[in-house]
């Protein structure tokens, strides 16, 4: 296929930009980048001159990504993994030096971007080919060596490890509070906008859990991609329940908040997918271990053999 290269923008404004939405923030992408602030804004102001749309708004000294943006992120972490995978071959490393991992956007995004680079500095002549692909890792003709994705760990000729279970609980953005009535016992949440990921259930099970089941859950927005719902979130248009652990950055940083002790489990999982003999190869079985290991040093995932006793009425089952 001929590509338009009229139509692309600079490729570095593209590095800006997945800096910034990373970050969500212009500085820390400038700190990143070693270049000034300023420079940024030229750069992602460029960025949205050439493709027409806007790609980050301010509010009340927040940076927030519009809904184009979230679109175009995943497809550039994908594009700039697979320039670096052919920057690669032609620069003649050594294939057995490269590692090719499948993984779900809503996993790339909201838990790997912010842990990778502790991997890069730690082996740092490993060469790393994201795929970001919701579709199951192809390990036949893919060439994947190993996938991250979400099911129950039944991969038929496959062999997986259960790599996290996402705990459940609502959250908001702290604008969001200090302009509706105030959230202080579920049964509030009657006055609140609720956020759903992909249907109801998730809501219906956690009102329930919480002792609130009159509450109404059938209202409020449905979102088909988790991505979309945390910047939902952020952007303060509602109270989304979401996976504790996707969130976790967004937490600390205060652009959301937890709002009650209450949680529930999914019974399905994030898992690590690959062949049976893959683990033979040291770069596979390096990959795994890391992944392990930085799920077990997340404080929310080393409290999860305690969560894991909670009663099953606490249990979900995701779709």
């Amino acid at each position: 296929m001929m590509i338009d290269s009229g139509s692309l923008p600079p490729l570095n404004t593209l590095r800006v930009f997945e800096a910034v939405a990373r970050h969500l923030s212009f500085t820390q992408a400038a700190k990143e980048l070693h270049v000034t602030q300023a420079a940024v804004s030229h750069q992602i102001k460029s960025l949205e001159d050439h493709l027409g749309i806007k790609l980050f708004s301010r509010i009340k000294r927040r940076v927030l990504m519009t809904e184009e943006a979230q679109m175009l992120l995943p497809a550039v972490i994908s594009a700039f993994s697979s320039i670096q995978e052919a920057l690669e071959v032609i620069r003649e490393h050594d294939a057995e030096q490269t590692l090719t991992v499948s993984l779900t956007p809503q996993f790339a995004s909201n838990w790997l971007s912010f842990r990778i680079g502790s991997f890069y500095k730690r082996h740092p002549d490993i060469n790393l080919h994201l795929q970001i692909s919701s579709q199951e890792p192809d390990f036949v003709y893919g060439k994947t060596d190993l996938g991250v994705y979400w099911g129950s760990g039944n991969w038929e000729g496959l062999q997986s490890e259960r790599l996290m279970t996402l705990e459940y609980t609502p959250f908001c953005s702290p604008e969001l509070l200090d302009q509706e009535q105030s959230l202080k016992h579920p049964l509030q949440l009657a006055n609140y906008r609720l956020l759903h990921e992909f249907n109801y259930e998730k809501w219906k099970a956690w009102l329930r859990h919480a002792g609130a089941d009159e509450v109404r859950f059938k209202r409020g927005s449905i979102f088909e991609d988790t991505n979309l719902l945390i910047h939902a979130a952020i952007d303060a248009k509602g109270v989304a329940l979401c996976g504790l652990e996707m969130v976790q950055e967004h937490l600390e940083s205060g652009r959301l908040i937890r709002l009650f002790d209450e949680s529930i489990l999914s019974q399905q999982g994030y898992y690590v997918v690959f062949p049976g003999e893959a683990l033979e190869r040291p770069l596979v079985s390096l990959f795994r271990d890391w992944l392990m290991e930085e799920t077990l040093e997340n404080p929310e995932e080393e409290n999860m053999a305690e969560t894991e006793t909670m009663s099953k009425n606490s249990i979900m089952e995701l779709a």
